[in-house]
């Protein structure tokens, strides 16, 4: 995705159904049928009759048209949110036609109970109403990267620094 925006491509349908899996796990994003390419201020204005994927799309998707890198980082905050939800649909008590109101309401899909606190942070960051103060794909992917080290850095690992005598 972060290459994407450096292509200035916008793929307007990131979602779980469009990850595929190679060997050892590595995640491709698939079905490019409704990206484009931006303009020079990095947007795109559809006024097409193509369906979307209404869902995942941010609040100036539903109620512009205007799709961006932004608009992909909404989408990838879904995409998280299922992820961590086991593949659960997201607003699924929510019908189509409550998804705007819902949305500028300020309401959010809530925390998935196996997500950590710094990923629904992200969640919710990727969700922001204002697109100005979502992050770019950049950002989140060194967010990411920062917080998965932090993570893992003492993970499984005992210190010989310290006395044994605190392990009995």
């Amino acid at each position: 995705m972060e290459y994407l925006a450096e292509k200035k491509m916008i793929h307007r349908d990131i979602a779980c159904r469009n990850i595929l899996l190679k060997e050892n796990n590595i995640a491709k994003l698939s079905d490019f049928g409704l990206c484009c390419t931006s303009d020079e201020n990095g947007c795109f204005k559809d006024f097409s009759n193509k369906k979307f994927p209404l869902k995942w799309l941010s609040i100036e998707a539903l109620t512009e048209s205007i799709f961006s890198e932004k608009s992909d980082v909404w989408a990838f905050g879904i995409l998280c949110w299922e992820a961590f939800s086991y593949g659960s649909i997201p607003y699924s008590t929510i019908l189509n036609s409550e998804m705007i109101g819902f949305l500028q309401g300020g309401n959010r899909l809530s925390k998935p109970s196996d997500a950590p606190t710094y990923i629904y942070e992200l969640m919710l960051h990727c969700w922001d109403k204002c697109v100005e103060r979502r992050p770019v794909f950049t950002d989140i992917c060194k967010g990411i990267r920062i917080m998965l080290e932090v993570e893992t850095l003492n993970y499984g690992y005992l210190s010989l620094e310290k006395s044994f005598e605190n392990f009995s």
